[in-house]
Order: structure tokens, then C-alpha cells, then sequence
């Protein structure tokens, strides 16, 4: 199902009637698929390691609509949302500094 699931992501940038269908894709079909995939995966309640790498992978090639991680500011880390949780030190260590303080005084004020 999962190498299904890759071809039709690989093949088309249409593919939110997927849903939580991409949370068992293997890391090598997310890193393949259109960066998109990215809206789907916020949906999944855990991502395994492999997983993460991968989407580490993608927002590292700044082809996505959150862009390079560099020009990253507070309205994009939050509208990573969950996916926020899954960025490896590669990643945040690329956003500013700035950014990433103001995020963590929007959540710190959150609760």
C-alpha cells in the first residue's frame, strides 16, 4: 500500500484525500514525493526516526512553501505546527535565532 501511496504522491501534487495514509510511508517515498506531502504528515500523532530525517531532508532543500529554514521567521515555525517537533539541529540551527525565541515566548505564553 505504502509503495502505492508513493507512486500517486511521486505523480501528482494532489494528494489530500490521503490523510494519515502517508504516517506509514517509508522515509525514502516522503523524501520522493512532492513537497506537499508535508500538510499531510502534520497529521500523523508520531513520526518514527527515519521519518523525521526524511522530512528534515525535504524542508532542508527549500523547496517547499515554508522555504529555506534560513528565511524562516515566527508565522512559519508556527505554521510548521506538530512538524515543528520532528526538526533535527541541522535544521534549527539554520533558523535565526530571533525566530526561534520569538516562537518559544508564543508558546511559553500559550500555556
Amino acid at each position: 500500500a505504502a509503495l502505492i501511496v508513493g507512486a500517486v504522491l511521486s505523480a501528482t501534487e494532489q494528494h489530500a484525500d490521503l490523510g494519515t495514509l502517508v504516517c506509514d510511508m517509508e522515509p525514502e517515498t516522503i523524501v520522493a514525493s512532492d513537497p506537499g506531502i508535508l500538510e499531510n504528515l502534520k497529521l500523523c500523532p508520531a513520526l518514527t526516526g527515519a521519518q523525521r530525517d526524511a522530512l528534515n531532508a525535504v524542508l532542508l532543500e527549500g523547496d517547499t512553501v515554508y522555504r529555506d529554514p534560513s528565511s524562516w521567521d515566527l508565522w512559519t515555525l508556527q505554521n510548521l505546527g506538530p512538524l515543528v517537533l520532528s526538526l533535527n539541529q541541522t535544521t534549527l540551527s539554520l533558523v535565526a535565532k530571533a525566530a526561534r525565541e520569538a516562537f518559544s515566548r508564543s508558546i511559553a505564553a500559550a500555556y
